[in-house]
């Protein structure tokens, strides 16, 4: 009679469920995950690699030099545009040779081109390129 009468007991009593979905959430950015996971992701694969690329041994140009090379560079984009130019008639590119440090550019118009030589005179290649003009 006692385990009747706790059995009814037991049944009678509201019994709260304590239960939550159950929920993933992935953690590679890829697949959805938060993208701040991206660092500690690649710091733990790193570990892991057992095979690392040899490390390249990078040179430090002093400051003249960088000024230098950015000069040449801006140099040689002015000619390249004031070819463009030429070939589309907005402007007239004289005929002529133009020493930019290690190049060399040759300059000549010919008909309807205009044949740009280039030498570099540190190895001694040279390339040549015919641009067409556009607008006569």
């Amino acid at each position: 009679m006692k385990k009747l009468l706790c059995a009814l007991v037991l049944v009678s009593l509201p019994v709260a469920a304590l239960a939550s979905t159950i929920t993933y959430k992935p953690i590679i950015p890829s697949f959805g995950g938060d993208p701040d996971n991206w660092g500690g992701l690649l710091a733990e694969a790193d570990k892991q690699n057992i095979y690392h690329a040899p490390r390249k041994k990078v040179s430090v140009k002093n400051p003249i030099d960088r000024f230098k090379e950015q000069l040449q560079y801006m140099i040689l984009s002015r000619l390249a545009s004031k070819l463009v130019n030429a070939a589309f008639g907005d402007e007239e590119l004289p005929a002529g040779t133009y020493q930019i440090e290690n190049f060399q550019v040759t300059v000549q118009p010919q008909g309807g081109e205009i044949h740009v030589n280039i030498v570099d005179t540190s190895t001694g290649s040279t390339t040549e390129v015919i641009v067409p003009m556009y607008n006569q």
